[in-house]
Formats: C-alpha cells, structure tokens, sequence
C-alpha cells in the first residue's frame, strides 16, 4: 500500500522542526520554498486520494489505506500545533515559549507562516472527511489544534446553556448532567474523537434551540424527552432517570396502579423518537433500550408478583393448552439464542422482550420439554455457554447452505 505522506512528515517533523532550524535558515527564501513545497504536496496528495477511491483495489484495502493516512495526518496536524499553541481568541496562535526561533526572528511573518503550515494536515483531513466519509474513522481522534479553535465557543455556550436552563428552575442534577459533555471537551486530560466532536456540536444546536423556547411549564419533563431524543446513553443519566421514575412510583399504592404505572412508562418509552445516527456511547446500548429494559423488568416482577399474591397456583398462560405448538429440534437454550440474534438483528422488531419470551414459552416445545418456562426461557437468554454458541452457529451455517439451493 502506497504511503503518501513521506515528504509532507518530513517537511513537518524534521525541516521545520523548531529544535533543529538553523538561525541563518530562517530567511524569506526559506520560508517562502518551505511552503511551496508543502502546498505542492498537499495538492499531490488530494489527488492520490481521490485516484485511490476510485481504483481497482479491494474494498478491505481502500479502507486500511484510508484509515492508515487519517491516522498519520492527526500526528501530524497534533505536531505541527506543537510549535504554537492558542492564545487569544482573534489570534489563536502563538510560538511556544520553549521555541528559541521566536528570539531569533520576531517578524509576524514567522508566526504566519507556521499557522499556514500547521493547517495543511487539517485541511487534508477535512478533504478526506468530507469527500470518503465511508472510509474516515469517526473514532479517531481531533486534532488538537481544531479541538483548540473550538475551546472559546464551547466555554461561552456553555455559561450561556447554564445559566439558561437555571431560569427555567430545571434541577441542578439534570443540569450538571446535561452539561458534562462540555465539560468533558473543555478537559485537557480527555481526548475528543470526531464522533464526540459531532455529538457536542448537535447538542449545543438543540439545547441552544430549547432555551430560546418561552413559556417551558414542564422544562424538567422536556429536557428528560430532549436528551432521550439525543440518545444521551451515559450512565449518570440513565441512573437520574431511573431515579426520577423511581421517585413517582411512590405515588401508586397498589398493585394494579403499579402496572398501570410502568405500562403506561413502557408505551411512552417506546413511542418516544431518537435522532437517527446520533449517540453519546458508541459502546453502550441506546438510552431508550437502557431504561425501557430496565421497565420491562420492573413490570415482569410486578406482574409476577400480582399473580402470586392472587394465589393462583398456575398463570393461564403456563396452563397445558390443547392448541398446537411449535416442535423444535433446538434446546431451550437454542432457543433463547435464537430469539435474541433475531431481536438484536431486528428480524424481530418486538421492543417488549418479557412479552416476547412469554409469546415464544407458550408456543414452543423441544423434543425433551413440551411445555417450556417462561423463567428458564428468559434467564437462559442473558447467559450463554460456549458449545450453545457454537451448535447454533453449525446450525446457521445448515442454513445458509440450504438458502443457497434455491
């Protein structure tokens, strides 16, 4: 795989090096072929890149390649911003104070021409980002000097967005909350990837938007909706909401109002819309999903509960049924494997998963169990064993070779 970012490194890392630049070098001559030379390189590598999207390369290939440049080109862009750092926010930058040329050779031109040379990496990643998308790794890191460009924004927006929200007597928790992400970018001990980048962005854009809203009579109730909107999975927000749920619960006083109560949460939880493509922990499961698994199981023992306290000694539902079954050649613990690779799959799309393990229970049988728990069905589908995994993967394989026939 061609590397072609040799001369553009070697420009950065090595000639401009501040520890390594002579004083007799830093002439206009010098400064002036320097930067020829990387803007020459700079076009040269636009055009390699594009060449490369659309040449004859394995797919597998073009993405390593990309991926392998993106990576090369933040180092530098993170280098060459070592040799200035931000200062003013009209005159971001400035030569360090530990770089001697600046002693040397004070003229504005100097400090200009390092700024100009310090965006070429940049501008060549903003190339590659806007013209490949489907090749540039979100999840990379910013480079430090954009990150930098944006420290003034953020730190106003975010006084702005607090104090704001505090007039619409939205909870100090909430707040804080709401606002950690900010605080997180403004961190200098915490890289910030691209994709952290882009959800900072749409955040300060919506909560910006909330704030000019007037006459906010339930903004507690809004800012919850708005930040499940926004898929704010972190784990400090689904513990205040489970908080929050858990504080208006103390309302109901029986067992019917209970069920009501974390019905009526799993319908609204359900119907409530995400913004498509956003997400605040790309590892974790969607805010949605957290706190509507965390109903459905509240429910699920309620529910339990209810029937026992109604001593009925079996649920209708278990009740040996004359109707047909489904005879499968699956075990039970297949069989929860299976239900959960079509859910996480959404082959099924049913978001209920304590009603859809009780649909499959009722309606299932395997060749040792012809009536199947809806307890063993369900727990067996948070634990799976090795040999589980691997006999449906066999059977998957069966599958699709059998597809293949037709």
């Amino acid at each position: 795989m061609e590397y072609e970012l040799k001369v553009l490194e070697h420009i950065i890392t090595i000639v401009l090096n501040p520890s390594r630049i002579k004083r007799d070098n830093l002439n206009d001559e010098f400064l002036s072929e320097c930067k020829l030379h990387a803007d020459a390189e700079k076009e040269r590598i636009r055009k390699q890149f594009t060449l490369m999207a659309f040449g004859v390369s394995q797919e597998s290939h073009i993405e390593s390649y990309y991926q392998k440049h993106q990576a090369i080109l933040i180092q530098l862009a993170d280098t060459a911003f070592k040799y200035i750092q931000p200062d003013e926010p009209e005159s971001i930058y400035r030569l360090t104070n530990e770089i001697s040329i600046i002693d040397f050779y004070k003229e504005i031109s100097i400090i200009d021409f390092y700024k100009e040379i310090s965006r070429i990496p940049e501008e060549l990643l903003y190339f590659m980002k806007m013209n490949f998308p489907e090749y540039f790794d979100i999840e990379k890191k910013l480079p430090d000097a954009k990150r930098g460009l944006m420290l003034p924004e953020i730190k106003r927006n975010l006084k702005l967005i607090k104090n704001e929200l505090g007039k619409f007597e939205i909870e100090s928790n909430l707040i804080k909350i709401t606002c950690s992400p900010f605080e997180d970018y403004l961190s200098a001990e915490k890289n910030i990837t691209y994709r952290d980048f882009a959800y900072l962005k749409e955040l300060q854009r919506e909560l910006i938007s909330f704030i000019g809203k007037k006459n906010k009579v339930n903004a507690n109730e809004d800012m919850r909706r708005q930040l499940l909107y926004l898929n704010f999975n972190r784990l400090s927000f689904f513990n205040y909401y489970i908080s929050h749920i858990e504080e208006e619960v103390k309302n109901c006083n029986t067992i019917p109002e209970l069920i009501e109560f974390y019905s009526l949460k799993t319908k609204l939880i359900n119907q409530q819309p995400m913004k498509p493509g956003l997400v605040l922990k790309p590892g974790l499961p969607s805010i949605k999903e957290q706190v509507g698994s965390w109903i459905c199981e509240e429910l699920y023992y309620i529910e339990k509960r209810h029937k026992l306290l109604s001593k009925v000694h079996l649920q209708k539902n278990e009740e040996p049924s004359n109707e047909s079954k489904i005879h499968t050649s699956l075990s039970v613990s297949h069989l929860a494997l299976a239900v959960k690779l079509l859910v996480e799959s959404k082959m099924i799309t049913n978001t209920n998963s304590t009603e859809l393990m009780r649909i499959v229970a009722r309606n299932f049988k395997t060749d040792k169990q012809e009536v199947i728990s809806e307890d063993s069905l369900r727990n067996k589908s948070y634990n799976f064993e090795t040999a589980t995994v691997s006999r449906l993967k066999d059977e998957i394989i069966g599958l699709m070779n059998l597809a293949r026939k037709y």
